[in-house]
């Protein structure tokens, strides 16, 4: 699905029946007021960011990479709460391949890039678009996905059918650590992604001459 390419020339798509993942230590895994600090889509002042993940072992692996946990001992400390969350969301930018970034105009690099800076300007660019979020590769997982909402949300009851568009039902499914062995899998800051690299490869390999 495209949208009016005059008025913003990215892909889009749409989410129904889709459930997503987020760690919170709190009742909600949602933010309905503004982001205190800044994230890879947003700085502090462009509103609520809610980030999510496609699969469990791409919410633990960001908290991994967040908090520098190396070895399964280190994982096996955590406990946090994993949060399910049904999503139905229409005009998500579609970035979720290196190729249709690439395609849109958008530096696919910036998707995992360590600094934000690129990320949080197309962030700000979209939300003016009235583009709702971002479908992205996950930074800290290679292979796993991420999803980015834009604006307030905040949780409804599992099963409801919410009268309010912020309203998103969620319920708690779990209370501990990742699963054994994510933590050898996740990539930390100023490594290589391997997901990226294999694009490179690629491009360089089907390259003309």
């Amino acid at each position: 699905m495209e949208r009016d390419l005059l008025r913003v020339r990215v892909p889009t798509t749409d989410l129904f029946g889709q459930t997503v993942f987020r760690y919170a230590n709190y009742d909600t895994p949602f933010w309905a007021r503004n982001n205190r600090t800044p994230g890879r889509w947003h700085q502090p002042g462009d509103g609520a960011t809610q980030y999510l993940s496609l699969h469990p072992d791409g919410a633990w692996a960001e908290l991994i990479r967040r908090e520098g946990l190396r070895t399964e001992s280190d994982v096996a400390l955590v406990r946090m709460q994993m949060w399910a969350i049904a999503l139905e969301q229409r005009s998500l930018v579609d970035y979720s391949t290196f190729e249709k970034a690439k395609a849109a105009g958008f530096d696919p690099h910036a998707l995992v890039d360590d600094d934000y800076s690129i990320c949080q300007k197309e962030g700000w660019r979209l939300r003016s678009e009235g583009l709702c979020g971002v479908v992205a590769p996950n930074a800290a997982l290679p292979a796993a996905i991420n999803i980015t909402l834009f604006g307030r949300r905040v949780r409804a009851t599992w099963g409801s059918l919410p009268k309010l568009a912020s309203a998103v039902p969620t319920c708690l499914v779990a209370i501990g650590c990742p699963a054994p062995g994510l933590a050898s899998r996740v990539r930390h800051y100023d490594e290589m992604h391997a997901g990226y690299e294999a694009y490179v490869e690629h491009l360089a390999a089907t390259s003309p001459g």
